[in-house]
């Protein structure tokens, strides 16, 4: 009888040893599936957070705007220089007189009576707040035939022309930078027309000024590939409005040679989104331009 309760207890220990093995590799079981599938949906929530990181890098936010250094930032100067007049071929042969050299660098002090005009491009100087002692006069979509005559600007409760908001003020110099929104639809004969009715305008209201035509800038290859917008089509006009300034009397600012690439068009990455506007990073580029390309009281006297 003893013999057999010992067998007994022996089974049943066995038989619990037996079932303490099964559920201790039924618990190794749940947790390893548990863990597997912890790891997958941890795996696919992140998905969509490497996305977004990588549509970061591939569409960059909007530059913000900086603000403005007396330190030059570095300018790149074009293989040649734009008025070539040992060339007889030379589409700039007798311009360089019009066309404002590099020469020494003058301060921010020099646009305190400085007054820029133009469109959505010049409109920017206020977005980015790169020139914030000079005056804007600026409107988006105007071009050199509707800067003419219609009323875009607000002030003291009215609706004003700019060249009626030019007439509020009193600057010193003047820098219009017009014909990125009319390169793609006004002839260039028709072009330098308005254009040129206008800077009769502005000498005849401000006749003290010096007055600066910056030339219109380049576009992206993107943007160039739209003949209307081409850059050869954008050189070809201002070539003309090299010409108009001779004509006119004042000082041409070849500005596009500090945006263009070594092919001719604006950077890509200075404009990914429509191939023509830019962020502040070459606010800056343009305005170390126009800081090492000025008129000088010295210059003036020398000329005259």
């Amino acid at each position: 009888m003893a013999a057999q309760r010992v067998r007994r207890r022996r089974r049943r220990n066995n038989g619990n040893i037996i079932v303490v093995i099964v559920l201790l590799l039924i618990i190794a079981l749940i947790s390893f599936l548990g863990a597997t599938i912890w790891q997958n949906l941890s795996e696919k929530e992140e998905e969509p957070t490497q996305q977004s990181s990588l549509s970061e890098v591939e569409s960059p936010a909007e530059e913000e705007p900086s603000s403005q250094s007396e330190a030059p930032s570095e300018v790149e100067e074009p293989a040649e220089e734009p008025a070539d007049p040992e060339n007889p071929d030379s589409p700039y042969e007798d311009l360089a007189d019009v066309v404002v050299p590099k020469g020494d660098w003058v301060k921010s002090e020099y646009f305190d009576d400085a007054m820029f005009v133009g469109d959505s491009i010049t409109y920017g100087i206020q977005v980015y707040n790169t020139m914030t002692n000079a005056t804007v006069i600026a409107h988006t979509g105007i071009n050199p035939q509707t800067i003419l005559n219609k009323a875009v600007i607000q002030q003291d409760g009215e609706t004003l022309t700019i060249l009626q908001a030019m007439g509020q003020h009193d600057p010193g110099k003047i820098y219009i930078m017009l014909g990125a929104n009319g390169v793609a639809f006004l002839e260039e004969e028709d072009m330098m027309g308005f254009y040129g009715e206008f800077i009769d305008s502005v000498q005849q209201q401000h006749p003290d000024a010096l007055v600066y035509v910056q030339s219109i800038l380049p576009v992206t290859a993107e943007k160039s590939e739209d003949e209307r917008y081409s850059n050869d089509r954008i050189d070809q006009y201002n070539i003309s409005l090299m010409n108009l300034c001779k004509e006119k009397g004042v000082y041409y600012l070849n500005v596009a040679e500090a945006f263009k690439d070594e092919n001719g068009n604006l950077p890509t990455e200075a404009s990914p989104k429509d191939g023509m506007h830019f962020g502040s990073t070459y606010y800056m580029k343009w305005f170390d331009y126009l800081k090492c390309h000025a008129i000088t009281p010295d210059d003036a006297s020398s000329e005259n």
